[in-house]
C-alpha cells in the first residue's frame, strides 16, 4: 500500500458511496501519512499536488453524506497540506462552497461523540488556516 501511485490514490479520494467508501478512507489515511512523513515538500508536491488533490479533498466536505470518521481525516489531510505550505490556502477558497461546509459541520458537532470532536478540531484548523486567503470573509 506504501507505492500506491498518486493516480490511484485520486481516484480512490473520489469515491465516496457504500463499499467506496472504505476505500476512500484508505486513500485519506495513506495521503495523510505520505504528508505527515515527507521530508521533502517539492517532492511530496510533485506526488500529491495540492492543486490537484485539495479540490477533491475540499469535496469530500460537500457531500452531505460523507460520515464524520471520513470528515475528520480529510480535514486533516488539508490541515497537513496547510502545514507544508501557506500557499495551500487559496486552493481551499477556490472550491466554491468548501469553507461554508466545513462551518456547516461545526454546527452539527455532537460533543459526546469522540470522532465528531475531532472532527470539529480539524474543521476550526482548516478554517483558520484558510484566513490569510481570505477564508472566513467568504462567511460574511
Amino acid at each position: 500500500m506504501a507505492d500506491v501511485d498518486p493516480d490511484t490514490l485520486l481516484e480512490w479520494l473520489q469515491m465516496g458511496q457504500g463499499d467506496e467508501r472504505d476505500m476512500q478512507l484508505i486513500a485519506l489515511e495513506q495521503l495523510c501519512m505520505l504528508l505527515l512523513m515527507s521530508d521533502n515538500v517539492d517532492r511530496c508536491f510533485e506526488t500529491c499536488p495540492p492543486r490537484t488533490f485539495l479540490p477533491a479533498l475540499c469535496k469530500i466536505f460537500l457531500d452531505e453524506s460523507a460520515p464524520d470518521n471520513v470528515l475528520e481525516v480529510t480535514a486533516r489531510a488539508i490541515t497537513y497540506y496547510l502545514d507544508v505550505s501557506a500557499e495551500c490556502t487559496r486552493r481551499i477558497v477556490g472550491v466554491d462552497g468548501a469553507i461554508k461546509a466545513l462551518c456547516n459541520r461545526l454546527v452539527v458537532v455532537e460533543l459526546n461523540n469522540r470522532t465528531s470532536r475531532d472532527l470539529a478540531e480539524q474543521c476550526v484548523k482548516v478554517i483558520r488556516g484558510a484566513e490569510p486567503a481570505g477564508g472566513v470573509d467568504i462567511l460574511l
